[in-house]
């Protein structure tokens, strides 16, 4: 699970834009970097070429290295290529601004995507990226400034966040950032034993781009599907989720003012392919907890990884795994060849609370 948080990160990196460019002095306090950004009204966009490099090590042992090239008109065109230690092309993301095409060159596959609000989702603008880690850093983190430092031979401002508590989601961060444009040039974050690192190795913000590096043209042999129609959602009942399975599953039966408001059989296709059940439970017409189940991956050999923030826990004579810090709070578990999840939304539950909820579970009959 820890590799999918520094995942989350990674993905964050990529052309953060901090504010717009500054006047005067540009010299502020942690806090006031912080609050000019989350009080931004107005987003710049920046035109640029950019490599950078990200490094992945676990107890300071390298476990994975990857390039990525990006470039970005400032209207919302972008092109990234991401490299392995090979130099050959992992995969190749561009948007047009009218359409999204992914595209892996090893696997022959590529997914596109042309619902304008679905691209909208998965390309948040850069005002909108750092406003959501700089607004969780901002509760969770002590922020203060270190030294000055050149990053690809642009003059940066460190800022440095410090958990408040142990183990907090988003562990210790160190962003290099640059003072004219207010891009994120160089990100350090460490999550208990493993540490992500991004640093620009060149940026260019007078590039030339040609429009047409904003185009994609596939091989012939490359499998096309559309995005839009990968995912498939459907609301159904239990027994017809049990159906759909092809074998019964646990559930948490209602009980003093706990219902089960919905049930959804999702069918993922693609890497995550598989069939999940989703199940939305409501106190009071309040949301309180989600309960999901799906087949164990055949790769994860039902072994689940442990982070710094989660602790193993013994219910239903089974072992999981109870994640709690100041954004949410989760309980995963594997269990007769299924792997459950409840995704807490009522701040007030207690873990307690949420065992006896489990400990109530039956299966679908």
């Amino acid at each position: 699970m820890e590799k999918y948080k520094i995942s989350i990160l990674i993905c964050l990196m990529g052309g953060i834009i901090l504010s717009a460019c500054t006047t005067g002095s540009n010299q502020f306090s942690p806090k006031e970097m912080v609050n000019k950004v989350l009080a931004a009204e107005e987003e710049t966009n920046v035109a640029y070429y950019g490599e950078s490099t990200t490094v992945t090590k676990e107890n300071e042992t390298e476990v994975e290295r990857f390039v990525m090239k990006e470039w970005r008109d400032g209207t919302g065109k972008i092109r990234v290529e991401i490299e392995g230690n090979k130099e050959e092309p992992i995969s190749i993301a561009v948007n047009d601004g009218a359409s999204l095409i992914s595209y892996e060159p090893k696997q022959k596959q590529a997914l596109i995507m042309d619902d304008q609000e679905m691209l909208a989702l998965n390309q948040p603008s850069p005002m909108d990226q750092v406003n959501f880690i700089l607004e969780q850093i901002s509760k969770t983190h002590e922020i203060r400034t270190g030294k000055e430092q050149k990053i690809a031979g642009r003059q940066t401002q460190l800022v440095i966040a410090e958990p408040k508590a142990k183990d907090q989601l988003y562990g210790r961060q160190e962003l290099w950032i640059d003072k004219e444009n207010w891009i994120v040039l160089k990100m350090s974050a460490t999550i208990g034993n493993q540490t992500v690192e991004t640093e620009y190795n060149q940026i260019n913000f007078e590039a030339d781009i040609a429009d047409e590096k904003y185009s994609l043209k596939l091989p012939k042999d490359v499998e096309v599907k559309n995005m839009n129609e990968l995912n498939s959602n459907r609301k159904v009942t239990l027994e017809e989720a049990r159906e759909q399975m092809g074998s019964t599953f646990l559930y948490v039966p209602e009980a003093e003012n706990i219902v089960l408001s919905n049930v959804e059989l999702i069918e993922l296709e693609g890497e995550f392919s598989r069939m999940e059940v989703s199940m939305d439970y409501t106190k009071n017409n309040i949301p309180i907890f989600n309960l999901s189940v799906f087949p164990i991956p055949n790769e994860d050999n039902n072994d689940i990884v442990t982070a710094s923030n989660e602790k193993r826990i013994t219910f239903r004579g089974v072992e999981g795994v109870y994640t709690e810090d100041d954004t949410y709070q989760m309980l995963l578990w594997d269990e007769q060849g299924l792997r459950y999840s409840i995704m807490i939304m009522d701040a007030d539950l207690s873990l307690n609370q949420i065992k006896q909820f489990v400990n109530k579970m039956k299966f679908v009959p």
